[in-house]
């Protein structure tokens, strides 16, 4: 699986609370252009860069703030899985959609040939 076979997507670096404290990504501009406004559930494919095995993952996208009369606080919850537990700070992810429009991650560690260095915010990359 490479980045190149995605339609739309998004990269940013990890931080320690997408890891290991909350399981999701906050889904500020550039997710929520790509998935939109509605609360959404997908089976999405997890792969690490550069490997062939997908694990299937059920992954939540919706806005924690709801409630909230002028606030929104959109996230990407992501059940477990042996890509994410095998991610690092700074490792890169990819969020996007293949060509038959499945919902794809893809995790690229530091040491990955293709990672993109440190980014902060979500970019759009397609």
């Amino acid at each position: 699986m490479k980045t190149q076979s995605l339609e739309c997507a998004c990269i940013k670096s990890l931080y320690k609370s997408e890891i290991y404290d909350q399981r999701e990504f906050n889904g500020v501009k550039a997710l929520k252009l790509m998935l939109g406004s509605d609360a959404k559930e997908f089976k999405a494919n997890f792969f690490i860069g550069g490997e062939d095995t997908p694990y299937k993952v059920s992954v939540t996208w919706y806005d924690a703030r709801i409630a909230h009369e002028i606030r929104s606080e959109f996230r990407f919850y992501y059940e477990a899985n042996p890509v994410m537990d095998s991610a690092t700070i700074g490792d890169n992810i990819v969020i996007g959609f293949d060509r038959k429009n499945v919902l794809t991650c893809i995790l690229y560690k530091i040491n990955n040939s293709e990672h993109q260095g440190n980014i902060q915010e979500w970019v759009k990359i397609k």
